[in-house]
This record gives C-alpha cells, sequence and structure tokens, in this order.
C-alpha cells in the first residue's frame, strides 16, 4: 500500500507581502532623497568657478580700430552656495572643494547682505583697477573724498531695513559728508533720539535718495548717538579716459589685478603677455599695491581648467596654489602691479606704454586722504 504524501500549498498571502514591502521602503527613501535635496545645513561649499578673458568684459569707447590681442589675461573666482543635506558627504570628500561654517562666512549678516557686500567690493575692484592701469601708462588721475559707504548694517539698529549695503551717505542734516571720519562725526554731533536727514547715492543702483532716521543709543553708551553702520571711506576719481567694465555677474574684490592687467593689454599695444594664457587673482589698491583674496585652492584648479600656464597671485596665497598646481602651471607672487609686469616682461611680454609707469605724487603713485584697508583687502 502507498503512503500518500500530504500536498503542501505555498502561502501565496506571505509571498504577496515582499512587493508591498519593498514598495513602501523605496517610496520612503525617495521621500528622504527629495527632502534632504531641500534641508540647507549651516555651511557654505567653495568650488572651482570659472576662468575666462577678462579683457572681453572691458570696453573702452571711441577705441579705434580694436586693438589686436594676443594671447589672454584670465580673471578667475569661485562659486559659493549653501551646503543641502543630500551633497554634504560627497562635498566632505571631495578635495577640490572647502566647506566653511555659515558663520565663518557670512558673521552675524544675512545672506542677502553677504552678497550685496560681494558687489560693492566688485565695484571698489573696477574702480581701483582703472586707476592703478591708468596712472601705470603715465596720466594723472586725481583723487577726492566722496562720502562714507555702507559695507554691513547693524540687526535691529536704526539703519536697519532703512539703509542697503552700498549706500554712500554724503549727506548728514545739513552738514556734507565726506569720509567715514565726516560721517562718525556728524552723527555723534546729534543728541540719541533726534531724527536726521541722510542724503545718499547708492553705488551699485548709481541713484540718489533722501530719507530721515531717528537715532538711537549706542550701545554701551546712552548719550552717544547711533546709527548701526559699518562704513568706508568712498573715493572718487577725476578719469583721464573712458573706460567701461561688466562684472558678468561675478562679485567679490580678487578680480582688480586681473581688470588692471586687462585695461592694460588693451591701451599698451595687446601684447604684455606675450602670446601666453596669463590668469591672476588679488585686490588692487589705487597705488598699485596687490592684496591679498581667499579661495585660491578653488581658483588654481578653474585656470588650469581654463588652459592658463601662469598664475599671478599675492604672496600670501603662493603656497596654497603651489600645492594645487601641477607642473605646467607656473605661479607666481606679486606684491604689486608694477611686480606683476616685470614677470610678465621676463616672460616674453612686450609691456610698451605699460612701462612709464605712474607720475609723483598726488594723481600719480597715491592713494585718497584717509583711504583705509577695507574688507574687500
Amino acid at each position: 500500500m502507498t503512503a500518500l504524501r500530504p500536498t503542501i500549498v505555498p502561502n501565496r498571502r506571505k509571498r504577496r507581502r515582499w512587493p508591498i514591502v519593498l514598495g513602501v521602503v523605496a517610496a520612503v527613501v525617495a521621500v528622504l532623497v527629495v527632502a534632504s535635496s531641500f534641508i540647507t545645513l549651516p555651511y557654505y561649499v567653495l568650488v572651482p568657478g570659472d576662468a575666462v578673458p577678462v579683457t572681453n568684459l572691458i570696453s573702452v569707447p571711441g577705441q579705434k580700430p580694436a586693438q589686436v590681442l594676443h594671447g589672454k589675461i584670465l580673471l578667475t573666482d569661485v562659486g559659493v552656495s549653501q551646503v543641502r543635506l543630500i551633497n554634504y558627504l560627497p562635498d566632505l570628500l571631495d578635495s577640490n572643494v572647502a566647506l566653511v561654517r555659515s558663520s565663518a562666512l557670512l558673521g552675524s549678516a544675512p545672506a542677502s547682505e553677504f552678497y550685496l557686500q560681494g558687489a560693492v567690493d566688485m565695484a571698489e575692484s573696477q574702480l581701483t583697477a582703472k586707476v592703478a592701469a591708468l596712472r601705470q601708462l603715465g596720466y594723472s588721475v586725481p583723487e577726492t573724498n566722496a562720502g562714507a559707504v555702507i559695507y554691513q548694517i547693524v540687526p535691529g539698529s536704526p539703519a536697519w531695513r532703512q539703509l542697503v549695503v552700498g549706500d554712500v551717505i554724503t549727506r548728514v542734516g545739513n552738514s556734507p559728508v565726506t569720509s567715514t571720519a565726516g560721517l562718525v562725526a556728524a552723527i555723534r554731533a546729534q543728541a540719541p533720539g533726534a531724527t536726521v536727514t541722510l542724503g545718499i547715492d547708492n553705488l551699485l543702483e548709481h541713484s540718489q535718495r533722501t530719507i530721515s532716521v531717528r537715532l538711537s543709543s549706542a550701545p554701551g553708551s546712552p548719550r552717544t548717538a547711533f546709527l548701526g553702520v559699518y562704513a568706508l571711506t568712498q573715493a572718487a576719481y577725476a578719469m583721464p579716459v573712458g573706460l567701461h567694465l561688466s562684472s558678468d555677474g561675478i562679485g567679490g574684490p580678487s578680480a582688480g589685478l586681473a581688470f588692471t592687467l586687462g585695461i592694460l593689454d588693451k591701451l599698451a599695444g595687446g601684447d604684455i603677455t606675450g602670446g601666453k594664457v596669463v590668469a591672476a587673482t588679488g585686490t588692487m589698491h589705487p597705488d598699485g599695491t596687490v592684496g591679498p583674496v581667499g579661495g585660491v585652492s578653488e581658483k588654481t584648479i578653474a585656470v588650469e581648467r581654463a588652459g592658463a600656464s601662469v598664475f599671478l597671485v599675492p604672496p600670501a596665497e603662493f603656497a596654497k596654489a603651489e600645492a594645487k598646481a601641477t607642473p605646467g602651471l607656473h605661479v607666481i607672487a606679486v606684491s604689486s602691479l608694477s611686480q606683476a609686469l616685470r614677470a610678465l616682461a621676463r616672460l616674453g611680454g612686450h609691456l610698451g606704454r605699460a612701462a612709464r609707469g605712474p607720475l609723483p605724487g598726488p594723481g600719480g603713485h597715491s592713494a585718497p586722504p584717509g583711504w583705509q584697508e577695507a574688507p574687500w583687502s
């Protein structure tokens, strides 16, 4: 007699649960991925930006014929954006980018003020580049102090939401203001609680307006009137040659040296690089001094990607640039415009009129009275 084997029927209900479980897990993962792309962290990431020919951003009205340029001068920038949760780990592991805390980059200012500061930095770098280049060509470029430009505003102060970064205060009441010291004196001459009228030119919008502000007491000094701004003396120059510079959406101070060299290239023969692709970064002072900048590691990567063979940097950033440079990129430290030009001449550049150098005294190798080291330096 043959024993009958029981028939085993698969548990179809159990089998069907797995697709449901997997679907739920996939949906949860998808939601987390989407959410992490919107969640911002208290960090900003600095990435290699663009390196573009600066002469494309410079125009000289009335220059005929257009100067034939040999080689290129590149300005370079750093991309800055707030870190999102989804990108945090990849950014942390990428040796070509840098993570910085928001507090280190912004301080107590909102992000909107930080970007306005970058626009002010660019406007100032273009102005001083024009001055330094024209003086190097032998022109006299006289200067005067033109007001106090707002660079930072104390949150909750009388100036908060009344003034913006880039406003230049030219008058307090009936008193003209030509410098930071003049602004401080005019405000302190008032009593806390007094309402004052401010005359304002905006550096970025080239507009004018008048506003009334009720002053408060200075923190820790109840008898001292307080406006609540950090300002810098704004210079004005009598330009002997018309020049127009475009920022191409780039902010910050570090294009000063590149703009200066680009202007010289256009006005002094078009061959100061000797046909080479030369990148440059550094702030520019009216007397031709080159100041330090940030983000040089990322900039070095950007200029190499753009095909530069020479990179001019401030001395303080030389080691960082050298650490990122490949053997095909010659990094040169320069502390002044004249030193940068001598370096280009040694590499085969033809300076032409750019070899003249500035005139002595006012209007030549000088800075405006009261000109100071600014945040963009």
